[in-house]
């Protein structure tokens, strides 16, 4: 426990450290007319759910309306680690039961590029490791700071274990006690922009998207289905006062269940929404505040992380370095809402450059 405090303090005053050895400042106009609109540096945190039942399909990312420009190109590095520990199961009947102990980390190569003026195509190559990890300590102690200690579970298990099992009808679908990593499922994406919003317009930046996933995982390493995935979303960001920015989003997935999931009936559209909200320090730095959700493909359980739809919080920052402006890096931290059925505790960091 104290060790996982030293941890939190130790990552703060490191993040403030960075800000001060840059000569941070909060005064908003650093360079250029007051005047010109400002474009935001880098929008929503691409978080994903990565609740381990839900990595075998397509999840579209958050992510703003606006595209890359045409014939320029955008590519974002993000890495996500998240902290999962699940105990549940139906005593009456032992029809299901859910076993998780782990963490999930995802390295995730975003490719993009701008085809016409408002379309721009990506690919997204993401690495994924279920393993023992290294926060349950740190998770603990950030749990205990807002009251919202995952129950039971993490007294009956210990720090840094794997496990990870599901059981139905008495038999396993999955039982995994040794760590798993590997290329994941790549997805190509395209993002129409149909409205582009100026200075002296009401209108909103509003997109269209659409994704497709590639069975390109190792369906033995329980990170890909071994299908193909489909989805579509609309994405709509508005400013105001050239501070404020509003992010909304919303996107209906097309799914296969993986031969492992076999004897379930899941259901194969996949929901999730997007709303966030994004204010400006200065025109490099800016903080965020991000809701997502998605609804679960998984039938009625009387189990928690299968029953409930997922609901995550989020608080972050976006920062456009000064020396290179085409380099922006973001850090957030994510909870859950709905216990079980998303991470307890995701940490994220991410690193985009234009050019």
């Amino acid at each position: 426990m104290v060790r996982g405090r030293a941890a939190i303090v130790v990552l703060f005053l490191v993040i403030l450290g960075v800000f001060l050895s840059h000569d941070f400042t909060f005064a908003y106009n650093e360079e250029g007319d007051e005047d010109d609109f400002y474009e935001p540096s880098r929008g929503p945190v691409p978080i994903r759910n990565q609740m381990p039942l839900y990595l075998f399909y397509l999840q579209l990312a958050p992510d703003k309306a606006s595209v890359v420009e045409k014939n320029g190109f955008l590519i974002n590095t993000d890495y996500t680690v998240s902290n999962i520990t699940v105990s549940a199961f139906t005593p009456a009947t032992s029809l299901y039961d859910v076993q998780i102990d782990l963490e999930v980390q995802r390295l995730t190569l975003d490719f993009r590029y701008g085809l016409y003026d408002n379309l721009e195509v990506g690919l997204e190559i993401p690495y994924i490791a279920l393993c023992s990890g290294y926060l349950d300590d740190l998770t603990e102690s950030f749990e205990d700071g807002i009251g919202a200690r995952t129950p039971r579970s993490r007294e009956r298990q210990g720090s840094n274990e794997f496990d990870y099992s599901f059981q139905y009808q008495n038999r396993y679908l999955i039982r995994e006690s040794r760590s798993k990593r590997g290329i994941g499922d790549m997805v190509l994406n395209a993002k129409y922009q149909l409205l582009k919003e100026s200075w002296y317009s009401i209108w909103p930046n509003l997109s269209l998207r659409g994704a497709v996933k590639f069975p390109t995982a190792d369906e033995g390493d329980l990170i890909g289905s071994g299908n193909f995935d489909y989805g579509v979303g609309v994405l709509l960001d508005k400013s105001f006062f050239e501070r404020v920015f509003i992010y909304m989003g919303g996107n209906a997935m097309r799914i296969k269940k993986p031969d492992v999931l076999d004897a379930l009936g899941i259901d194969e559209g996949l929901y999730s929404y997007l709303f966030a909200l994004e204010f400006f320090f200065t025109k490099r730095f800016s903080a965020i505040v991000q809701f997502t959700g998605n609804t679960t493909p998984y039938p009625e359980s009387s189990t928690n992380p299968l029953d409930n739809d997922a609901h995550d919080w989020l608080l972050g920052f976006n920062y456009r370095l000064k020396e290179k402006s085409n380099i922006t890096w973001n850090f957030a931290v994510v909870e859950n809402i709905s216990a079980a059925s998303s991470p307890d505790v995701s940490l994220h960091t991410g690193l985009g450059i234009e050019f």
